[in-house]
């Protein structure tokens, strides 16, 4: 087994058969800063349920079985280099790129005027680049422009894209969960088909709590978001935006231990509630 690459929280190993070794480990990383501490059992968490969902979905995949609490074992492909978000509530990072009413009249259709977290009308596919540094949205013409992907290839991974969106929501909603957006991967196996591809989970998405959900707020996450919100508070993401137009970054703040047991613990609960099993 030979390593290929260490990511922000996989490293990616070959495999004697070909096929690859995808370990979960216990980093974390926000807005592209990757921290030198760890989550407790976020790598077997994000594993196991990247193995649940593979499992749920009815969508040609790369996954082939898990091989240890936090490794699984998936077939190799021709990665696409892009990342595709299916968007379902009014956060994140749309807080910063729509923010007037002729903004969601280019997306809707219609004039808005919508809360942060608020429902959007209807689910949104959207585009970013793929980067260990820092994805940034991308448009379908420039897509297509690259040749990397053909018009019916793109509508197919949109539809794939917000049927898995949907499929994950009403699986994750009887145990009391939204599921606010989900990033995607896809890839192009031997036969040039499109496989889903890399994982789904507390890392991928933003998950809320239904019963403490209140359009206008800052949402009660049951993911990264936890760490997001505690920078964005503490004023690393100011300093962060200041610094890159210097063409510099920050030192990474120290995560304070209540923070760390709270992410794990999140992680743990949504787990458990989603799928019925135990970590």
């Amino acid at each position: 087994m030979r390593l290929l690459r260490e990511g922000k929280v996989k490293n990616i190993f070959q495999l004697e058969n070909g096929n690859l070794l995808l370990k979960f480990s216990d980093r974390v990383s926000a807005f592209d800063i990757k921290f030198d501490q760890r989550i407790p059992n976020k790598g077997k968490v994000l594993c196991k349920f990247a193995n649940f969902w593979f499992n749920k979905l009815d969508v040609p995949s790369h996954f082939i079985g898990l091989r240890q609490e936090n490794a699984m074992e998936v077939r190799k492909l021709s990665m696409i280099p892009y990342e595709f978000i299916v968007r379902g509530y009014y956060y994140g990072s749309m807080l910063e790129r729509y923010t007037t009413d002729t903004d969601f009249k280019y997306l809707f259709g219609v004039n808005l005027t919508l809360k942060k977290g608020e429902k959007l009308p209807y689910p949104i596919f959207e585009i970013t680049t793929k980067s260990e540094e820092h994805d940034v949205p991308v448009t379908r013409d420039k897509v297509l422009d690259s040749g990397i992907l053909s018009g019916d290839t793109l509508r197919e991974i949109e539809d794939i894209s917000l049927a898995i969106y949907k499929t994950i929501g009403s699986i994750a909603k009887p145990s009391g969960f939204i599921i606010a957006d989900v990033k995607l991967e896809f890839g192009f196996d031997e036969r040039n088909e499109l496989n889903l591809a890399d994982s789904i989970g507390p890392d991928e998405s933003r998950i809320w709590l239904e019963r403490d959900y209140q359009p206008g707020q800052t949402q009660g996450s049951y993911d990264k978001q936890l760490l997001r919100d505690w920078l964005i508070e503490i004023g690393f993401k100011q300093e962060m935006l200041r610094l890159a137009s210097r063409g510099e970054s920050p030192k990474p703040p120290r995560i304070p231990e209540f923070l760390i047991n709270e992410i794990s613990d999140r992680y743990i609960f949504v787990y458990e509630r989603i799928t019925g099993e135990n970590v």
